[in-house]
């Protein structure tokens, strides 16, 4: 056999498949980090639709505090405190998540009927995708003050929600009795002063008649 017949085999390193796998790797990292960041910043640019959380805002200050190891345990907020606090965040969760709920069906209606724009269809999806992740943060919270307290700590952030709800209503409805209170009061004068310049007109009329030349 012809030694030029023979067919050559290129060597090949063992690092080679790791070199390559390592640039996959690399590569795939850095897309993934440019894609959240591009993410975020079109996240900055949509308007929420619901006010500053300040619950949320108190727990995070708190936390920081909690978690500092450079503040002394007289320094850091009480574990009742924090609990409160964490509380107080997912009563307000449950608020939004609720109150997003209950306008699913309308905003469903109204971009299907072109009442509303892809913009803020979007606003709402991305708002409900955050109450989800809110929802997640604190059953991880909640577990690690306590173990298995998830599930009795939103039972009960739930009937403080449920509470404060009615509580909101009772004191819509009295503002309302008290404007038609006022509202009543305010005819009744009304009307009290109408009949008082009729009985006087009445009363010069009458004058007119017993004396005619004058």
């Amino acid at each position: 056999m012809d030694e030029e017949d023979i067919p050559k085999t290129a060597n090949i390193s063992v690092f080679t498949p790791i070199i390559y796998l390592i640039i996959l790797l690399s590569c795939f990292i850095a897309f993934s980090i440019i894609y959240r960041r591009r993410t975020v910043r079109n996240l900055q640019k949509i308007d929420p639709i619901f006010e500053e959380n300040y619950p949320l805002i108190m727990y995070s200050i708190l936390k920081d505090q909690y978690n500092d190891p450079n503040l002394s345990k007289e320094q850091k907020p009480h574990e009742k405190v924090m609990k409160a606090a964490l509380l107080r965040r997912g009563v307000e969760a449950i608020r939004r998540s609720l109150k997003l709920k209950e306008s699913e069906s309308v905003y469903k209606s109204l971009y299907e009927n072109g009442l509303i724009g892809d913009d803020i269809f979007k606003q709402y999806n991305i708002q409900v995708k955050f109450q989800e992740l809110e929802i997640q943060e604190i059953a991880r919270d909640c577990e690690l003050y306590k173990k298995g307290w998830t599930a009795n700590f939103f039972k009960v952030a739930q009937e403080v929600c449920f509470n404060e709800a009615l509580r909101r209503r009772i004191l819509i409805i009295e503002d309302r009795a008290k404007d038609l209170s006022d509202t009543w009061e305010y005819y009744e004068q009304e009307v009290e002063k109408i009949e008082n310049i009729k009985k006087i007109d009445n009363t010069k009329a009458s004058g007119v008649e017993k004396n005619p030349s004058a």
